[in-house]
């Protein structure tokens, strides 16, 4: 008897689509992140904007987790956060450097 050992029940997984109701969400944290980054460019100069600007991070991780945890699906949950934590930080670091280059040209 020839019988192959592939069982049919073990398929590869798919990839989770992106379902649109996924990127206001995003778009939520992302706004948020940028109005941390803009007020602590802001109100805050000196050595202690560093510090304010990892708490706007922090932040910003705490809001994605729960908007991403509203959405009570488990598929795609780890790439959700990453994607918009990651974000979140690009978007932070950015508004920090065009404070800190509109600051020096002032």
């Amino acid at each position: 008897m020839n019988e192959t050992t592939e069982p049919a029940a073990q398929e590869m997984p798919e990839m989770p689509t992106v379902q649109a109701w996924h990127i206001p969400r995003l778009i939520a944290a992302w706004a948020a992140a940028l109005v941390m980054g803009v007020l602590v460019t802001v109100l805050v100069s000196g050595p202690e904007r560093f510090s304010w600007l990892v708490l706007a991070v922090g932040v910003s991780t705490l809001i994605t987790f729960a908007l991403q945890l509203g959405t009570a699906e488990r598929v795609g949950f780890i790439t959700r956060v990453a994607f918009s934590v990651a974000g979140s930080v690009v978007i932070i670091a950015l508004v920090d450097v065009v404070g800190l280059i509109v600051g020096a040209l002032s």
